[in-house]
């Protein structure tokens, strides 16, 4: 995916939904329900510009951790393709900040250089040197906001009208995102979507991930 420089300010206190928010999404989660029940004509992987759709098996784990040089309240997100001990396909960093008691807003951020950070989620010492130099985000316009909606279900969500940015190839996109936990299922889709309307993205490539808890 591609992602603009920003850095991470300041943050004040956490409110009660970024608490719940942060806690009730540490854990592991996986699509295996998904894909054993989705057709082999979408058991395929993913190409450039969303030509086709598509859904693959993902193993997604998030961390609270922290890093005092930043002061966040911070989630560590490492997903694994085909199996817990698969590949490493995604790391991120994902905060969250007071936006008013009943409003939270949560950015993402990519790691400069993942490598020491892999495998290493719930080690304490891990991110105890990050910086916020060490992060690449989407910007000040792209955070998701997060509610709750009733007990058990809280949504963050951003659409690409409010969020626009210029990929690493110069090209303009409208950035799509939805991460709704409710108890121990957890949907996730996110998409970057051209001037022109076309996909420069989309993650998974059509129905959203549709994630479990893992026992």
């Amino acid at each position: 995916m591609a992602l603009v420089m920003a850095g991470c300010a300041s943050l004040p206190p956490e409110t009660t939904v970024a608490t719940r928010f942060a806690r009730a999404l540490e854990g592991t989660f996986d699509n295996r329900a998904q894909w054993d029940q989705a057709p082999d004509r979408l058991r395929r992987p993913p190409a450039a510009g969303h030509p086709y759709d598509w859904i693959d098996l993902q193993f997604a784990s998030f961390y609270a951790v922290d890093a005092p040089t930043l002061g966040h309240t911070m989630i560590y997100v490492e997903w694994r393709a085909g199996g817990p001990d698969g590949p490493i396909s995604r790391q991120r960093i994902w905060t969250l900040r007071n936006e008013g008691p009943e409003l939270a807003r949560m950015d993402f951020y990519t790691f400069r250089d993942p490598a020491p950070y892999a495998g290493r989620g719930d080690d304490p010492a891990a991110f105890a040197a990050l910086k916020a130099e060490d992060l690449i985000g989407y910007g000040a316009d792209c955070g998701l906001f997060v509610t709750e909606r009733r007990e058990e279900l809280l949504v963050a969500t951003i659409h690409e009208n409010t969020c626009t940015i210029t990929s690493r190839s110069g090209r303009r996109m409208g950035i799509r995102a939805s991460v709704i936990l409710a108890g121990n299922s957890l949907t996730y889709s996110e998409a970057g979507i051209l001037e022109d309307g076309s996909f420069a993205f989309l993650v998974p490539g059509g129905a959203n991930y549709q994630f479990l808890r893992s026992p």
